[in-house]
């Protein structure tokens, strides 16, 4: 969370994109120091890391648990989250239908892109049959969808991952005006991810 980077980033960007800022192993004090900034949109990736920031940060603060989530640690980390942008499995899925929280977070759901082996989500028919599930959809908050490129230098290959994202979560809000929210792009591939129509660049 380099400070120079954030401003360079955060002033480059349209009204209507969120940026959220990761973090994860920042310090309190770094976090407060954006935070005086304007900014209001934190990511992190671990659950007990949030819980203990939440403490000592700001309650206007806008959390997005973005890291893999454990099925034992779901209810936790809806608890604590505003915005989970990282359910990919169907197992998750299925254990956010089956906990009772006061207020569920917005739910992005991951699409896996490229063939890492190492990297999580759901199919492109995985998550549109999951959209098509109305009552689903509105059970779960489920609001939009989250992608992170391939770990390549090409950035052909990046920009086709995310046009593939673009492109299935365009139709998506057609059939379904619950989908609002695309989270997609990092530091070194927002500008992309911004050619793309991104709402929530990271």
């Amino acid at each position: 969370m380099n400070l120079e980077n954030y401003k360079k980033i955060s002033s480059s960007l349209d009204k209507n994109i969120k940026l959220v800022a990761v973090s994860k192993g920042q310090p309190i004090e770094k976090i407060h120091e954006i935070y005086q900034l304007g900014q209001r949109d934190f990511g992190e990736n671990y659950l007990q890391e949030l819980i203990a920031k939440k403490q000592h940060l700001p309650k206007d603060i806008v959390w997005h648990f973005m890291g893999n989530i454990q099925t034992n640690k779901v209810k936790e980390i809806c608890i604590n989250s505003d915005y989970i942008h990282s359910v990919s499995r169907e197992k998750v899925l299925q254990k956010l239908t089956n906990i009772n929280v006061k207020n569920m977070p917005k739910i992005l759901l991951q699409l896996k892109l490229g063939d890492e082996t190492s990297k999580s989500g759901f199919l492109p028919e995985e998550i549109s049959r999951i959209s098509y599930d109305k009552p689903l959809v509105k059970q779960l908050n489920i609001v939009g969808l989250m992608g992170i490129s391939q770990n390549t230098a090409d950035q052909s290959k990046i920009r086709k991952q995310f046009s593939q994202i673009s492109k299935l979560f365009n139709e998506l809000s057609k059939e379904n005006q619950a989908f609002k929210f695309l989270s997609l792009g990092m530091s070194q591939d927002y500008n992309i991810a911004l050619d793309c129509g991104i709402f929530f660049p990271i």
